[in-house]
């Protein structure tokens, strides 16, 4: 095998490596925002439930003063009750405090409910309150990890872009500007090993001849049908050649 091409092949598999390190510093900042937002949408969540409340409150407070109103309208009616001589007015004012007093009973039972509704949104709110506590904590730990994560990452990409940039002085300009041509329309795949005449980034037959030109190893081929650059897989050993499959 030529030795630029053994180095190409070496600057391709560190260049997987880079791509699966970039890919995993872009999506640890995405998990830790899918973390966040879930958490405001918790508080939005215990926002509406607290307004609700609010709301339960607010109707509780006019059934009592309402409550307060008629109770001094039945204690005013009930001492007018005592002055009334006609037995047909007597009657009336009876009948009236009868209304009043079913009216207040209405009142209680009104406020009641509400009560019993406003201890439920309090239960409620304190669950959310606990939940969201709990989650606030888990996402200062979860930002700590992402953070030391990230760092050991980036540590780790600056070694390998280092690693490949003493690669790519071995391998010549025009093949590398090649190989960056293929890479970025193949999936970040330039570089494909041939198995017994079968390219294994397409999975295509080559042509006779230009199998019989890859084993002598003495050009740069590449594959008629998906322009990978191309090796001979029987070279490197089968199971590295298994291994370099491109799916």
């Amino acid at each position: 095998m030529l030795t630029e091409l053994s180095k190409l092949i070496e600057v391709q598999e560190i260049d997987k490596v880079i791509l699966g390190v970039s890919q995993e510093l872009q999506k640890l900042p995405e998990d830790l925002q899918a973390f966040e937002a879930a958490l405001e949408e918790l508080k939005a969540a215990h926002t509406s439930q607290l307004q609700k409340l609010e709301e339960l409150q607010a109707q509780r407070r006019d059934p009592e003063a309402e409550m307060a109103q008629m109770a001094e309208g039945i204690k005013n009616s009930r001492q007018r009750l005592m002055e009334i001589k006609s037995n047909i007015e007597y009657k009336a004012m009876l009948k009236e405090i009868a209304f009043k007093e079913d009216q207040r009973d209405q009142r209680e039972t009104r406020t009641l409910e509400l009560m019993d509704l406003m201890e439920t949104q309090n239960r409620l709110l304190a669950d959310q309150n606990r939940q969201i506590e709990e989650q606030e904590a888990l996402l200062a730990q979860k930002r700590q990890e992402v953070a030391a994560q990230m760092a050991e990452l980036q540590k780790e990409l600056t070694a390998l872009e280092e690693k490949r940039k003493k690669l790519r002085k071995a391998v010549p300009a025009a093949l590398l500007k090649r190989y960056e041509f293929i890479r970025q329309r193949r999936n970040g795949t330039a570089i494909a090993p041939v198995h017994e005449g079968v390219c294994l980034g397409c999975h295509m037959n080559i042509l006779p001849q230009q199998f019989i030109d890859l084993q002598k190893g003495l050009e740069i081929l590449q594959c008629p049908h998906c322009q990978r650059i191309l090796y001979w897989a029987d070279e490197l050993g089968e199971a590295e050649a298994n291994e370099q499959q491109v799916s």
